[in-house]
């Protein structure tokens, strides 16, 4: 994530250290973001926090995102 978005990777390091299931936003920009996605799981995954999974609250309901 780009520097102007620490609170976003915060947001998400949070989540992960606190080994929660699913991370839900509306954040798109930086978090639930396809091209993002990608990279923050394989940085989860190399510090042995796998498992979260990061989507829209669209998404976690089976629909789709605006």
């Amino acid at each position: 994530m780009p520097q102007k978005a620490a609170a976003d990777a915060l947001h998400v390091a949070l989540a992960a250290l606190a080994r929660v299931d699913y991370l839900l936003t509306l954040n798109c920009k930086h978090i639930a973001n396809a091209h993002e996605l990608p990279r923050v799981y394989r940085l989860l995954a190399s510090e042995g926090l796998s498992g979260l999974l990061i989507c829209t609250p669209a998404e976690f309901l089976g629909g789709q995102s605006p």
